[in-house]
């Protein structure tokens, strides 16, 4: 009893010892911000001299919109524990928002020197006003000793030199005092506007209270993590070509935004590909039965349409949704970072980017000019590279430059570290390309059983302008059947492709050749389709 009697008056000291102690407000500051695809991790930094024993700390001006779930308070120290963290909503954000107290400072600090401009500017013309009456009394003392025949000439040409100095050099301040004072009113402005837009947009803050334990004590860091939505980042590249050399250098660059409720002033920016707001399973794995069924004779062939109709739909559906899930799991791969070697500061204007330099490749490439002559007369120009670094390249946009000119935007594809891919580089325009329909033709041939024949002809002409030896590729298609009544034939006198199913694609077929300087490549493409003669024909993709 006696024991249980100790430890309950050990605990409620300790309690009124944590009471007794003054709870200490300390000022933090944003020190590293890692950037997401969509959110971001703010690490604000807070120095505290903590006693031996419990401490209870507090942080004002924190995010109003920042959560207990994404929040996380740890100590630079060994010897600290955190025990507990509470957060509280502060209606009035100004006394703590230090983006607010540095607008309305620096908006304080600009009035100041403009009722000083405008001290300056009243001085001087009280000076013009005094110069004016010196005039005005010399002018009359003068003709006075003018009448009585005492005129002093030099007299009054130092008079004259001395007002003209006065009154110019007065003019002169004047004149500048107003256009300082009209730079500063439009700083003014600007500083007002954006200290009245942070009021509208933070209508209150978040106000942490930290209890600390500390073995000793001791001087140390704390920091606060904590999540904000409004954020996120996005890749771009910059691709330039040396169509002589062969060579690719890429630029990769982030475009970070965030429009949240602070800014970030020289902070160590991480730019992550991870999504914590993402999946963290995979996904479960239910079962799936099978049953058959008598058929039930369908009395309305409108009913048998529209049921098969839907059946269509359905199918369509799930593939669609079998697609979408594994596009979703495609990207999730394991996330890379980037960590900028120089702090940096970016503005929470939400339609303001932000870039960043991130790295710069330099690839080996085969530059090969690809056409697709039934469906576009221009020849296009793309460069294969492989990724021969260790880290996977993040997909993005991309400014192609080649030999030095912008040629436009296209598109870079995410590429896992050894894998290739070919990039569109844009219009080859000293390649000439013409397809001619030679007229193919269509007839029915038997008589039990009659079939329709519909013949495809084509005739591909490609014209190498350059001066120099270019890898052409032309790409078209045998039409594929996924019905054993449709027969595809390749008729004699067609050009056989150099590739068929092309990457994979089921009829894509490819032709490939190195074209002289001036010389004339002529593809003959051919094929023949043949169908039961009561049906009809029906291409799809």
């Amino acid at each position: 009893m006696a024991l249980r009697i100790v430890a309950f008056a050990a605990v409620a000291l300790a309690a009124v010892s944590l009471e007794a102690r003054a709870i200490e407000t300390v000022d933090s500051s944003i020190d590293a911000v890692t950037v997401y695809p969509q959110g971001a991790r703010v690490t604000r930094v807070a120095r505290v001299r903590l006693a031996k024993g419990p401490n209870r700390i507090a942080l004002n001006g924190l995010p109003g919109g920042i959560s207990m779930p994404g929040v996380q308070v740890d100590s630079a120290s060994g010897d600290v524990e955190v025990r507990s963290v509470e957060i509280d909503l502060v209606p009035q954000r100004d006394a703590y928002n230090a983006e607010i107290g540095r607008l309305a400072n620096e908006i304080t600090e600009l009035q100041h020197r403009i009722a000083a401009i405008d001290d300056d500017i009243a001085t001087a013309e009280l000076q013009l006003e005094f110069l004016k009456g010196i005039a005005r009394d010399t002018a009359g003392a003068e003709r006075l000793r003018a009448a009585g025949g005492q005129a002093d000439i030099g007299s009054w040409r130092e008079a004259l030199d001395m007002l003209g100095e006065g009154a110019a050099g007065a003019r002169s301040r004047i004149r500048e005092a107003r256009i300082d004072r009209r730079q500063l009113e439009q700083n003014l402005s600007v500083l007002e506007r954006q200290l009245h837009d942070l009021r509208g947009r933070n209508p209150a803050s978040a106000r942490l209270s930290v209890v600390l334990h500390a073995d000793a004590a001791v001087e140390t860091d704390i920091r606060v993590h904590y999540l904000q939505s409004n954020a996120g980042w996005d890749s771009g590249y910059s691709a330039y070509l040396d169509t002589r050399g062969k060579v690719l250098r890429l630029t990769h660059e982030a475009r970070v935004r965030q429009g949240t409720e602070e800014e970030w002033r020289d902070v160590r920016l991480v730019l992550s590909t991870s999504n914590p707001s993402g999946r963290m399973k995979a996904p479960d794995q239910d079962s799936r039965f099978l049953d058959v069924y008598d058929p039930v004779p369908w009395a309305d062939s409108e009913e048998r349409t529209l049921s098969r109709t839907m059946a269509v739909d359905r199918d369509l559906l799930e593939t669609d949704s079998v697609a979408r899930t594994d596009e979703h799991s495609g990207r999730n791969r394991r996330a890379v970072s980037y960590s900028p070697r120089e702090r940096t500061s970016i503005s929470n204007s939400a339609d303001q980017a932000h870039s960043v330099p991130l790295a710069e490749y330099r690839h080996r490439v085969e530059l090969v000019t690809r056409i697709t002559p039934r469906q576009s007369a221009e020849a296009f120009l793309t460069a294969r590279m492989s990724n021969d670094s260790n880290l996977p390249l993040v997909a993005g946009t991309m400014r192609v430059f080649i030999d030095g000119a912008y040629v436009g935007r296209s598109t870079f594809p995410e590429l896992l570290p050894g894998a290739e891919t070919v990039l569109p580089m844009g219009p080859d325009r000293r390649i000439d390309v013409l397809a001619i329909d030679q007229g193919g033709e269509k007839g029915s041939q038997g008589i039990l059983s009659s079939r329709t024949t519909e013949l495809t002809d084509f005739l591909f002409e490609i014209v190498n302008r350059y001066s120099t030896r270019t890898a052409i590729e032309v790409l078209d298609y045998y039409p594929v059947s996924r019905d054993e009544r449709i027969e595809v034939t390749v008729p004699r006198g067609a050009t056989p492709p150099d590739s068929k199913d092309l990457d994979e694609r089921p009829g894509v077929i490819a032709w490939r050749r190195q074209l002289e300087p001036g010389e004339n490549w002529r593809i003959v493409h051919r094929y023949e389709v043949s169908y039961p003669g009561n049906t009809v024909l029906a291409a799809e993709r």
